[in-house]
């Protein structure tokens, strides 16, 4: 018999995309699957649907819940799935139709822990925003994947649910933090401390849909500080791993997280008078990022990045004003173009 793979879908009002989703995943060519959707208290058709998928498969199982964000639902699906891997779809998603059997081969072909493949981002079904150029397949060890983890000269983000295949032990202690956005990225660093290998590709397998819906595209508001937060459990966490390597780069990761928000708050799509309410809440962020920017300017990150740290370090609200001013004309020019 084939090993079962438990695909894990938490659903939350996307009645207009889990058809999609689903047609990828029961097409799947690798057959032996157990596809568990976990309806999030839902207010929409979206339970409704899960309940007709398991009716039409055998394969399906639901899981109907009060909200209690994705964290929640992914690991009510962790509780109950009886898979030898472990493959998560979010449900505005979708994946290619060889998705879980090339992931499933390539763990196998490196007797890795996980294996990894490539996604796109895309904002319309069929339509690609980002491809990888170069193909690359590989195994890498603990250490080199907690580098692109950490983004050490690299700008790859590896540290998504999404698009690995892992062995269901790796989840026996393991679960995603509630109650924050940016879940990944713990759980990600927690799986990867117990895996001793990875088999890594940049094999296209899993299309990323950006939605304007999704937490992730919404105006900036109070969670985009999960941010720090995450980051403050990864460098925890790293303390009780007592390797030192690890533990520095965590800190460095928790100093640009720092950056990040303030960043992001300056190029989000809010007003600027919105903007500078948040100056006094994000004071304690600038303090910090000038007491650390020393420390980044050495990091193996962009020119651009440390020339941005410099700035904000220096005076952040006249940053905030000049980089407002170019998003709204860089959002004029792209709706202009649009019209024409």
């Amino acid at each position: 018999m084939e090993e079962v793979i438990s695909v894990i879908i938490p659903c939350y009002n996307v009645e207009k995309y889990i058809d999609r989703c689903m047609e990828s995943v029961l097409n799947q060519t690798y057959r032996e699957l157990e596809i568990i959707l976990v309806d999030d208290g839902s207010t929409d058709r979206t339970g409704n649907i899960c309940d007709r998928y398991s009716q039409i498969d055998a394969r399906v199982k639901v899981i109907h819940k009060e909200n209690r964000g994705l964290s929640s639902a992914r690991n009510a699906g962790l509780d109950i799935c009886q898979g030898d891997y472990i493959f998560f779809v979010d449900s505005d998603d979708w994946i290619t139709m060889d998705a879980v059997q090339y992931l499933y081969d390539l763990r196998k072909k490196y007797s890795a822990d996980f294996s990894m493949a490539a996604y796109v981002r895309t904002r319309a079904y069929g339509k690609k925003d980002r491809l990888w150029h170069d193909y690359v397949e590989c195994e890498l060890s603990q250490s080199e994947f907690l580098s692109k983890f950490f983004k050490i000269g690299t700008q790859e983000n590896v540290q998504f649910a999404w698009a690995k295949l892992y062995k269901s032990e790796l989840f026996d202690n393991i679960r995603y933090p509630t109650g924050v956005v940016f879940e990944d990225v713990p759980t990600m660093f927690h799986i990867a401390v117990y895996s001793e290998k990875i088999a890594y590709s940049t094999h296209i397998i899993y299309y990323y849909y950006i939605n304007p819906d999704s937490i992730t595209e919404e105006k900036f508001n109070d969670r985009k500080f999960d941010l720090i937060k995450v980051w403050d459990m990864v460098c925890e966490s790293a303390c009780q791993n007592r390797n030192e390597w690890i533990l520095a780069q965590a800190i460095i990761n928790r100093k640009r997280a720092d950056f990040g928000v303030l960043m992001e708050l300056a190029i989000s799509n809010i007003t600027l008078k919105e903007k500078q309410t948040y100056l006094l809440k994000i004071n304690g962020n600038i303090s910090d990022l000038k007491k650390n920017a020393a420390d980044l300017y050495r990091c193996k990150i962009p020119l651009s990045r440390k020339i941005f740290i410099a700035a904000f370090s220096i005076n952040y609200p006249i940053c905030l004003r000049i980089l407002h001013c170019i998003s709204l004309l860089k959002y004029k020019l792209q709706k202009c173009g649009t019209e024409i």
